[in-house]
């Protein structure tokens, strides 16, 4: 057992897999922590704070600042960047310093994002 303040995460979640935590970290950035030991196993600022899910062995990582989603890998060694695209447009009725705190759903290789009342579907299905 331990408890330290590795894996500092707001509102944007933590997804468990293979022994190994992915997510944003206030201060640290995007972070990998091995689950086990607690130690912080990479982490990287090559994209802002935000949310994460996981599908077809993808990282889907969407900025709540930007509305940049990242594509990257779950893996160990380090931020491996996939692609990355801005969602646009983008409401009208967000406050100028507001957030996108949706959470991105992906079924059946289709990624589902909401901003306000706009609705986007983007194909990312692996091929």
């Amino acid at each position: 057992d331990y408890s330290n303040k590795n894996m500092k995460n707001h509102h944007g979640g933590v997804l468990l897999l293979d022994g190994h935590l992915y997510g944003y970290s206030d201060g640290r950035g995007w972070t990998c922590q091995n689950l086990e030991s607690g130690e912080v196993v990479w982490d990287s600022k090559k994209l802002g704070k935000g949310c994460v899910v996981y599908a077809d062995n993808r990282l889907y990582c969407l900025a709540e600042s930007s509305g940049t989603i990242t594509l990257a890998a779950a893996d160990t060694r380090g931020w491996k960047e996939h692609g990355r695209f801005k969602l646009e447009p983008q409401t009208e009725l967000r406050k100028p310093s507001g957030r996108i705190w949706t959470h991105p759903v992906v079924a059946n290789g289709v990624m589902y994002l909401r901003d306000q009342e706009l609705l986007f579907a983007f194909d990312v299905m692996v091929r």
